[in-house]
């Protein structure tokens, strides 16, 4: 299941998930999840507590004020969030331009580095 949201608070130290997403988990009432950014593979997880409201509602909570700040995310960021199973988001960021952000540890990037590093290394003379 994908489902997205729009950062609208300058601030959150919890995200709230939709309710057709809380439907699709039939009962299931999991503590954690796990966060990973779009592109950065399987090198980095991010463990979010998962918390209810007594309405039902599903909230990330503890954790999540963390991956915010790591990934920089901005009042105006739209991010896609991916259910994997076995309690796992993966989360695309897209900023007010519109487009996806890049970041430095997305597998794209590293290779762009290794490739830049090793035009460096065959072209220092020996």
């Amino acid at each position: 299941m994908e489902f997205f949201t729009i950062i609208l608070e300058k601030s959150s130290s919890r995200q709230v998930l939709p309710e057709n997403f809380v439907k699709m988990m039939d009962g299931h009432r999991p503590q954690n999840m796990k966060l990973r950014q779009a592109s950065n593979g399987l090198r980095k997880l991010w463990d979010v507590e998962v918390v209810f409201d007594t309405d039902g509602s599903m909230y990330l909570d503890h954790g999540w004020k963390q991956f915010v700040r790591a990934y920089d995310l901005r009042h105006g960021y739209f991010l896609v969030f991916r259910y994997d199973g076995g309690a796992t988001f993966t989360v695309k960021v897209f900023d007010t331009t519109m487009c996806r952000r890049r970041y430095q540890d997305d597998d794209n990037a590293s290779m762009l580095c290794l490739f830049f590093l090793s035009i460096r290394l065959c072209l220092t003379p020996i």
